[in-house]
């Protein structure tokens, strides 16, 4: 269990990532860190969620994921250790709704607050650097194999937030946009489950905030032509919304902090 994830907001301009990482080896000298990233634009908790959700999966059984994204550092937002049911993965940071879809996918076996500060890196820890002084120290232990429920109390009520499962309405499928990664490519909740037999030779209408677009529904980006909008299954198993070596997101005016929904207009 010496496999720790770490993710953050911070960027690698500064020292904040490293010191952690320092943290985690002078507690666990064996733990094999591998960074998600640390470079995906600040503070959007949902975006963050679905990045861990969607790079855990590729992740062994056991790993300890340690995710601090916490613009809210400070406040009485809960520092949290959570084991899922299935498995058997840990993951450490902010009770923000940031393990929003780890803990609706993957269900909860035992969650704890992270209250005893013989864990912490320094008992007088700072009140805006969590990730160093609670985090890190906490997520190298569990790594050693203490249990979670040495680190606090359990607790059950875990914040995550509203995310409705895609629907069928008439003639559109209408799902929760996610975010846009550096590509311009548009993340969805739409699995690609939900309609598993999309008729590759069809095009649809993508309406987003107001704006509406024509995209083929293909395999891959080379099957359209340059610039041209495409709706395909990622690698993740989720409908994205691209544009071959161009971005999908200009196309439709998103930023960051769009939390509207997508309608996909098709024959069904």
């Amino acid at each position: 269990m010496d496999l720790i994830a770490f993710l953050t907001d911070w960027g690698l301009s500064s020292y904040y990532v490293s010191v952690c990482k320092s943290v985690i080896k002078k507690i666990n000298k064996n733990a094999d860190i591998i960074d998600i990233t640390h470079s995906a634009g600040h503070f959007n908790i949902k975006k963050y969620a679905s990045l861990i959700f969607r790079a855990s999966r590729d992740f062994e059984e056991g790993t300890v994921f340690l995710c601090v994204v916490d613009p809210t550092v400070g406040s009485p937002r809960n520092p949290i250790a959570l084991k899922t049911s299935k498995y058997n993965y840990y993951f450490v940071g902010p009770d923000n709704g940031l393990f929003t879809f780890v803990i609706q996918e993957y269900g909860v076996e035992e969650s704890v607050e992270l209250s005893d500060k013989r864990f912490f890196y320094k008992t007088d820890y700072s009140s805006t650097f969590h990730g160093r002084d609670i985090f890190a120290p906490v997520a190298a232990y569990i790594s050693k194999g203490i249990t979670i429920d040495h680190f606090g109390p359990k607790t059950e009520k875990l914040t995550t937030f509203d995310m409705q499962k895609p629907v069928i309405e008439d003639n559109k499928v209408i799902c929760d946009y996610l975010y846009s990664d550096d590509f311009g490519n548009i993340e969805t909740n739409l699995s690609s489950n939900y309609l598993e037999n999309l008729d590759l030779s069809k095009k649809v209408t993508v309406e987003i905030n107001g704006t509406k677009n024509v995209a083929r529904v293909v395999k891959n980006y080379a099957e359209v032509k340059k610039g041209e909008l495409l709706l395909h299954v990622d690698s993740s198993g989720f409908y994205e919304i691209s544009a071959n070596q161009s971005s999908a997101a200009n196309k439709f005016n998103l930023t960051d902090d769009f939390e509207g929904k997508i309608k996909i207009y098709l024959e069904l």
